[in-house]
């Protein structure tokens, strides 16, 4: 599956899509098809983090910015690059 590969963590992971609001100011990532999903700030960051920057880079941007273990923090980036990827907020090239 995505990011499975030691190639696949090359790919630049380009933001898509726009940030909004919930009338209760929930955020919400929004896709080309104007299709909303529920998120919290922290995912807010991250897709903000999108863009046009590789995995690998981005681990380090969150590795630097948090506290957690290496591995614990890559397999939950990974995690949300691909829901990310699925609900088409993010495109993966290369």
């Amino acid at each position: 599956m995505l990011l499975k590969r030691e190639t696949d963590t090359n790919k630049i992971i380009l933001r898509r899509g726009a940030v909004g609001n919930d009338r209760d100011g929930t955020p919400l990532l929004i896709n080309g098809r104007g299709e909303a999903y529920r998120v919290n700030d922290t995912a807010v960051s991250l897709w903000n983090m999108c863009n046009g920057i590789t995995f690998d880079d981005l681990l380090l941007e969150v590795l630097r910015i948090s506290s957690g273990d290496e591995d614990e923090v890559r397999k939950s980036l990974e995690q949300m690059v691909r829901q990310f990827h699925k609900i088409s907020v993010v495109e993966l090239r290369g």
